[in-house]
């Protein structure tokens, strides 16, 4: 029985914590918290949404791309690259809209969507732990003064355990990818 109930919330707190979810997530807080525009505060989250998901359906429909945790590495790079762009031009458009809180938040997706591409073609790191900890810094530093936010990670060696008992990834891939992520949202978010 206790074998049996452990993938399945392994396979919950996965789909929770979707990549494709803390991608979008993260944007679409700070756009909609922001002062800007409600134009922009509806088509960024939008665009995001798009350039998360749409290249993942055509790679999918186009047969390279396996199924939607990307499980094979060597399906991994092409989407990230898209993906990857498509930031850049994302947090290139925020800057025009000269918003001194979606700089950042913009800037740390795009840099870890980056990094995780970078070493994507080398090894396999988990972009479950990347997205959810680049979400977690973001929640942090959009909502400072939220004292209860810290606690939000402790779903972190939640997750991280969910992917590799489902087979995802190894421990050290987990490791790597909040280890990285943090490091990058801390630089960015903080220090920049």
């Amino acid at each position: 029985m206790k074998k049996n109930l452990l993938p399945k919330i392994s396979r919950i707190v996965s789909e929770i914590f979707n990549g494709f979810l803390t991608m979008i997530l993260a944007p679409t807080l700070a756009f909609v918290i922001s002062d800007v525009n409600i134009i922009y505060k509806l088509l960024f989250p939008l665009l995001y949404l798009i350039v998360t998901i749409a290249p993942f359906i055509i790679l999918r429909k186009m047969g390279k791309i396996s199924d939607y945790e990307f499980t094979k590495r060597e399906e991994r790079p092409l989407y990230f690259t898209i993906t990857t762009i498509g930031y850049l031009i994302l947090f290139l458009l925020t800057l025009l809209l000269k918003d001194t809180m979606l700089i950042p938040v913009t800037l740390n997706i795009f840099v870890a969507t980056c990094v995780l591409t970078i070493v994507t073609l080398y090894w396999k790191m988990s972009g479950h732990m990347t997205y959810s900890t680049v979400l977690f810094f973001t929640l942090m530093y959009l909502f400072p003064y939220a004292t209860l936010l810290p606690l939000i990670f402790l779903f972190t060696p939640l997750i991280a355990a969910s992917r590799v008992i489902l087979k995802k990834h190894t421990i050290m891939q987990t490791i790597v990818g909040t280890l990285v992520s943090a490091t990058i949202s801390i630089l960015i978010l903080w220090v920049l």
